[in-house]
Parts: structure tokens; sequence; C-alpha cells
């Protein structure tokens, strides 16, 4: 018979993962060797117990497949509190397997009612407290997983170690079963396709929940001559069709804000369409009638014409299925194609006080980058422009880590994961100082595992949006304002290549820096602290809308 432990560990080889990010202690010691002896799992030794767990995120985010983290009892559950908050915001399928102390060893420091702090921070969380409940909770544990929510399973040291049978083998890695057509409400189906057939400037929004159906949406934008624009989860969906034009929000390039300004019906598919992801929505002093699919409902009291929960490729079938028999068999939309298929973000002032101007080193990035690139951004202010100037080139190959749970210092434990999803392939973190530093210890895991990562550090000697909110304030800024070590330097000392830009002239020295093949390479561009990006007073008003 098998030891809990052993059972546990079953279960995540079945799902197919081949990694796991591990910080080890003497709680999870004995089930980490065991998925390395007996499966061969990969383990990655992160620094930090929130490394791993944003490492596993990562993994999770660029694959499409499980993420595991393992972390020993007490502190190293608490370390990984915004991690787990940050994957529960994107909603990642991560499994957090975590050692627990013993119920009887009751003058243990390290004692914790881990359970209930893990359910405040990953949302879904499970604690074997004998063998018999192991079958319940490891099917609890693979359900949660299987909507791409993450789980934290905690695992008492004495209880890994008894013997434990299961009827069943339970595999963390089973995918979930959508909704079938015959459960559609067919009223709110005749309502969709009623709004849609009559539409003359419809408008496709796609969310992070659409990922599974972006061909049949397409089929459908065609069908009813829609631009696709998607929210900045699900950026690069649509990237290089004809019909696509940017991402929506604040940290959208522009192009997406203008066409919901003024779209008459939008279907949107995937999204809880919060305020932060479509702005432009939000802003209107009468919105569009909104068509939508999606399993979960909609952000706070929004009214839809039409919601229909269900499973977005289902969903969106259904509805091409309906259409051509309503009438929209041929485009009787008044759209223009010049109005989303060009480029509108506008110029603006790039006059700079020091350093260089983001813009312009944003600029001179977009043109090193390669057709298919990976891309994890992070940082406060300076993200806003990163996202607004680096587009995505495909549905799992970008994601803003800080736009999840407004958590900055996440970004590089993500960029790190991706580097193991995708391997043989470059990984771009662009980040900011005030992030960078927050987990600079999991820059040396990413020189001693070799991996093809690039940080892009854009380095306003501070943190840039607290800057801005205390001016905004009438506040002195140098309560945000601090002096950034030389990181290039540091880059070097820890074995990977450093680059450091600090006026216009030196951004030739980018091409060189991307010429790397191999290996860990650090990018330290000195921005100009100065330039207030539009999108920055919004994002603040939308963060504090409680205080107001």
């Amino acid at each position: 018979m098998q030891k809990v432990r052993e059972v546990v560990a079953d279960a995540v080889a079945l799902s197919g993962t081949d990694t796991a990010f591990v910080l080890m202690g003497a709680a999870n010691q004995e089930l980490m060797c065991d998925l390395k002896e007996r499966y061969r799992i990969q383990l990655i030794h992160s620094r930090h117990e929130a490394g791993a767990v944003g490492m596993a995120d990562g993994y999770a985010r660029f694959s499409g497949r499980l993420g595991v983290a393992t972390v020993t009892a007490g502190p190293g559950v608490t370390n990984t509190a915004t991690s787990l908050a940050v994957a529960r915001a994107y909603r990642s399928p991560v499994l957090l397997l975590a050692g627990d102390v013993s119920d009887r060893d009751v003058r243990n420091p390290q004692i914790l009612e881990q359970k209930r702090f893990s359910l405040l921070c990953a949302g879904e969380a499970g604690r074997i407290e004998h063998p018999e409940e192991a079958g319940k909770i490891l099917q609890l544990a693979a359900d949660t997983l299987a909507v791409d929510h993450p789980f934290a399973l905690h695992l008492p040291v004495d209880v890994q170690e008894m013997p434990a049978q299961l009827l069943d083998p339970v595999n963390f890695g089973a995918t979930h079963v959508a909704d079938t057509v015959a459960e559609l409400d067919e009223t709110i189906v005749a309502e969709a396709v009623r709004l849609l057939a009559a539409a003359q400037r419809p408008l496709v929004l796609a969310g992070r929940g659409a990922l599974g159906a972006g061909a049949a949406l397409e089929d459908l934008a065609q069908l009813i001559g829609a631009p696709l624009v998607t929210t900045l989860r699900a950026a690069g969906l649509f990237a290089g069709r004809t019909l696509e034009a940017g991402v929506a929000g604040a940290m959208g390039d522009g192009r997406a804000r203008e066409l919901l300004e003024t779209a008459d019906v939008v279907l949107a598919v995937g999204t809880s369409l919060h305020p932060l992801a479509v702005s432009s929505l939000d802003a209107r002093q009468r919105p569009p009638a909104l068509v939508r699919i999606d399993v979960e409902p909609p952000f706070g009291d929004l009214v839809c014409g039409a919601d229909l929960r269900a499973d977005a490729q289902v969903g969106t079938e259904r509805l091409l299925q309906e259409l051509p028999a309503a009438g929209s068999g041929t485009p009787a939309s008044s759209w223009h194609s010049e109005e989303f298929a060009s480029w509108t973000l506008q110029d603006r002032d790039r006059h700079t006080g020091t350093g260089v101007h983001v813009l312009d080193a944003l600029d001179e990035v977009r043109g090193l980058l390669p057709e298919q690139r990976l891309l994890v951004i992070g940082g406060g202010h300076a993200s806003l422009s990163a996202c607004q100037l680096l587009p995505a080139s495909g549905p799992r190959d970008f994601t803003c880590v800080s736009a999840d749970f407004g958590a900055i210092g996440q970004s590089l434990p993500v960029a790190i994961g991706a580097c193991f999803a995708r391997p043989g392939q470059r990984v771009f973190n662009v980040t900011a100082d005030g992030e960078l530093m927050m987990s600079l210890a999991e820059f040396h895991t990413a020189v001693r595992y070799r991996l093809p990562l690039t940080v892009i550090v854009l380095n306003d000697h501070g943190f840039g949006q607290e800057r801005h909110n205390l001016t905004r304030a009438g506040r002195d800024t140098h309560y945000a304002t601090h002096r950034t070590p030389d990181l290039a330097s540091f880059a070097e000392s820890m074995g990977a290549s450093g680059y450091r830009i600090t006026c216009p002239n030196e951004l030739t020295t980018l091409k060189r820096a991307f010429d790397h093949q191999q290996g860990v390479v650090l990018i330290d561009i000195h921005i100009d602290p100065a330039y207030l990006n539009p999108a920055s007073a919004y994002v603040a008003s939308a963060m504090n809308r409680s205080a107001h």
C-alpha cells in the first residue's frame, strides 16, 4: 500500500507535468524527493517561496498546463501569499503542495492554520488530516484546477507517511468539459442573435476565457463585419488577423478605445468586463447593447442585453449556427477597415529632462524583438507604456503580471517559469527597477539554470506610479524616489551579461544586447521619471474608487 505523499506524487505525474518549482524544507523534503526519484520530474529550486509559486504560475500561463510548486510548513506557506493571490486573479491552474506541521506537534514554532491562510490567498485549499480523506481532497483539487483556479494542498508530515489506497487514481491535469449546447438558454440565444443581426457597428471583445475560441470568434466577426478586440489578458489572440483591432482598456494602443466608443453592440466573450479591462465602456454616457458569453456573471452591476452562461467555444459556435438564418449572411455593419487596421497611438511629447524617454526606449525595443516573442511585462507606471507599445505575437506569448492583482515584484519569477514552459525560446521580461528589486534573489535562479532570458529594466529610480500619485495629491515626490544600484554590474557579478543605458545616444547598445543567443541578459535603461503616461490617472482612480 502506498503512502499518502506517494499517492499525491502519482496524481502530479498523471497530469503530464514534467517540472515542479520547489523550495525545500523539512516538511516537504520527502514529497520533493519522490517527485524526482520515482517520476523523474524536473525540480527547479527557487530562492524564495514566492518565487517558486510565481514560476509555477508563469509555467501555467505559457504552457497551458498545470503549474506545480512545493514549499515547507509555516513560513514556507506564508511566503507564498502574494504569488497565490496573483495566480488566483489571473485564474492560473497552479497546484501548491505544502508540507504542514503534525496536529500532535502542538509546540512546534511553525504551527499555523495553513488551510485558512491559503483559502484567503488562493481561493481554494484542502488539508489531508487522515489517509481516508485523501481521495476526496485530491479530487477537489483536480476539479478546481480543471476550471483554471489555483489550489493549495496541505500535507502534515506524519500523515504523508501513512498508508493510503485510492479506488481510482486522480489526475490533476484533467481538462474541464465544456457545457453542452443542450444546456443553453434558448431565450437568451434568440435575443443575442437578434441584437447581433441588427447591429450597425458590432464589435467582438474577447477575454482570457475565450482563448480556446479564437477561430470561431474570427469566423463570427467575418460574418457580421466586426473588428476583433481583446482584453489585456487575451492579448495576441487575433495577432496578424485582418480584423484585429488591438487591446481594450487604458493599457491598449488606442485603436480599441476609439472603436468601443462608437460600437452599438459589443459581443463580449470570456471576460467579466471589469472597468480596468474595458475603460472605454465604463466611460460611455450611453453604453452599447451587450451580448455576453461566459460561465460566470459579469463584474458588478453591469446590465447585459443577452448574458449567455456558456463555455466560450460552445456559445460562439451556437451563434454561428443561428446568425445566418437571422439575416446575417453578409455584413451590414458600417465600419470602415481603416478605422481598426492602423496604429493610432498618438505621438506624445518626448522631451526629456534626464535619461531616456520611455517611449523612445520602447520603440527601439519593439524594433529589435523577434516576430514571435515571449513577453512578460511587470512594474507599475512603466508597465503602462510597455503594454501600449509592445504588442503580443500570440495568445500564450504575452502576459502583464502587474495587471492581475495590482501587485509588483512578480514578473521575474513568472518570466522564469515561462522559460521552462517554452524551452528553446528566449523570454523578454520588461520590468522596472522598483519591481525588480523585490524579486532580485530569483535573478540568480535564472543564471543558475542558464536560461534564455532578457530582463529589460525601465529604471526611473523609484516607484513611478506612486511618484505621480504624490504629485496629483500635491505631495513631495521624494517619498517614492530611491536611487537604484548599478544593475548592469550586479548582473555581471551574478554571471549574466549586463548593459547600462543612461542617455538617448546609448540606445544603439540595445542591438548588441539583443544579439545574445544564450544565457541571461540584463539591460538597465535609465528613463526620465517625469514622463506621465495618460493612463496613469485612470488606473489610480480605478484602484482607489472605494476611497471616494
